[in-house]
C-alpha cells in the first residue's frame, strides 16, 4: 500500500518509554513514504520529548480524562486517511468509525466489542512479547497499516532542547552549587510505580561511594512527589524541579546515567548516554537501551510480573539490587571509555 500523499495518525498514549521506542518505526515510515503526513497522538505531558522531530509532521496531545475530552480530537481525526493504534483507545476507535476513516488498524483486545470497528487487527501481545519494544512497535505499525517497516529499530530519538531550556538548566545546576560546565553523574532512582523505586538507603549509599570513587557530584532527578526522598540521597537534588525538556538537557550533560526501568532511562538511551539500567519487574530484552547500556537485574523467576507488582510482598527484584552491584557496572562503563 502506497501512503504517499495520505494522512496517517498514529496513537501512542502509554508511557514516555513507549513513545520514545516508537520513534524508529515512525522514522522508517517517513523514509518509505516521504510524501505522507504523519500525526502523532500522545499524552500531553510527553509531547515535548518528540515535538520537532523531522519525521513527525504534527503532534497532538491527549490529556487524561473521560470520553468527552476525546471529542476535541474530531477536527484532527476527520482529516485522516488512516489511524494506527499502538495502544487501546476504544473511544477514538469509535469516533474514527463514525468519521468513516478508510483504514482503522491497531491492537485488538480480546472480548472487547469495540474491536469490530477495526479494519485491520493486530494481535495483542502486551504481556507476552520478548523482543525489543522498538521492534514490537514496528511490527504493530506494519500490521496496522499493511506495510513492511524493516531495519534497525533500536536507535530511538528524543527532541533536543533549545537555548532557553539550556539556560534554565544552567540556573538549576547553579542552584545546587554546580557550574554549567561541571561534569556530573545523574541518578534517576524512581519509577512510575512506587513499588519499583530503588530503595532510598541503597541509593544514598551509592551516591556516597560514587562521589568518593569517581570524584564527581551525583545529581538526582525525579517527580515532585520524590523530592523529599531525593533530598535524603544527595545534596544535588533536582527532583520535582525540571520540566521534561529540562530533564532531557540534564541527561544530555551527564557523564553517566544510572536509572531504573523508567522514562528517564529511555531518554538517556535515545541520547546515546552511558547508562546503567536497573531492572526489576520487567525484561531487559523488552526495554533496555541497546547502546552503551549495562543492565543490573537479579533475574527473579517471577519476572515479568506485569500488573502484579503491587501485590508482591517483598519486591526483592529491586530492593535486592545493591549499591555495589551498580558501582561495578559504572566502573566497567568508565573503563571502556578510557576514563
Amino acid at each position: 500500500m502506497d501512503w504517499n500523499g495520505k494522512r496517517i495518525l498514529v496513537s501512542n498514549c502509554y508511557g514516555l518509554g513507549d513513545l520514545i521506542t516508537c520513534t524508529p518505526a515512525l522514522r522508517r515510515l517517513k523514509e518509505l513514504y516521504p510524501a505522507c503526513r504523519v500525526t502523532l497522538l500522545a499524552n500531553s505531558s510527553h509531547l515535548d520529548a518528540v515535538r520537532g522531530l523531522p519525521y513527525i509532521d504534527q503532534t497532538v496531545g491527549l490529556s487524561r480524562g473521560g470520553f468527552l475530552g476525546r471529542w476535541c480530537l474530531l477536527p484532527v481525526l476527520r482529516q485522516q486517511d488512516a489511524v494506527a493504534f499502538t495502544d487501546w483507545q476504544p473511544q477514538l476507535l469509535f469516533l474514527s468509525y463514525l468519521l468513516r476513516i478508510p483504514l482503522r488498524g491497531g491492537v485488538a483486545r480480546e472480548g472487547r466489542s469495540a474491536c469490530r470497528y477495526l479494519t485491520r487487527r493486530v494481535e495483542d501481545r502486551q504481556y507476552v512479547f520478548t523482543e525489543y519494544a522498538g521492534e514490537r512497535r514496528a511490527r504493530e505499525l506494519s500490521e496496522a497499516l499493511g506495510v513492511t517497516l524493516s531495519g534497525d529499530m533500536t536507535q530511538c530519538d528524543v527532541a533536543l532542547p533549545g537555548r532557553e531550556t539550556q539556560a534554565a538548566v544552567d540556573a538549576l545546576l547553579a542552584g545546587v552549587g554546580l557550574s554549567p560546565a561541571e561534569p556530573f553523574l545523574l541518578l534517576a532512582p524512581f519509577a512510575a510505580n512506587a513499588v519499583r523505586h530503588w530503595p532510598q538507603e541503597t541509593a544514598r549509599r551509592f551516591v556516597e561511594q560514587a562521589e568518593r570513587e569517581f570524584g564527581l557530584p551525583v545529581v538526582i532527578i525525579g517527580a515532585p512527589a520524590d523530592r523529599e526522598a531525593a533530598a535524603a540521597m544527595s545534596r544535588y537534588n533536582l527532583a520535582g524541579q525540571t520540566t521534561l525538556p529540562q530533564m532531557v538537557e540534564c541527561m544530555r550533560r551527564a557523564r553517566l546515567v544510572v536509572a531504573t526501568d523508567s522514562g528517564p532511562m529511555h531518554v538517556a538511551g535515545a541520547l546515546g548516554k552511558k547508562i546503567v539500567a536497573l531492572f526489576s519487574t520487567n525484561l531487559p530484552s523488552r526495554w533496555a537501551p541497546r547502546r552503551n547500556c549495562r543492565v543490573v537485574t537479579l533475574q527473579f523467576p517471577c519476572v515479568p510480573c506485569g500488573d502484579q507488582a503491587d501485590l508482591c510482598g517483598t519486591v526483592g527484584c529491586i530492593k535486592g539490587i545493591s549499591a555495589e552491584l551498580v558501582l561495578e557496572q559504572c566502573r566497567e562503563l568508565e573503563r571502556i571509555d578510557g576514563c
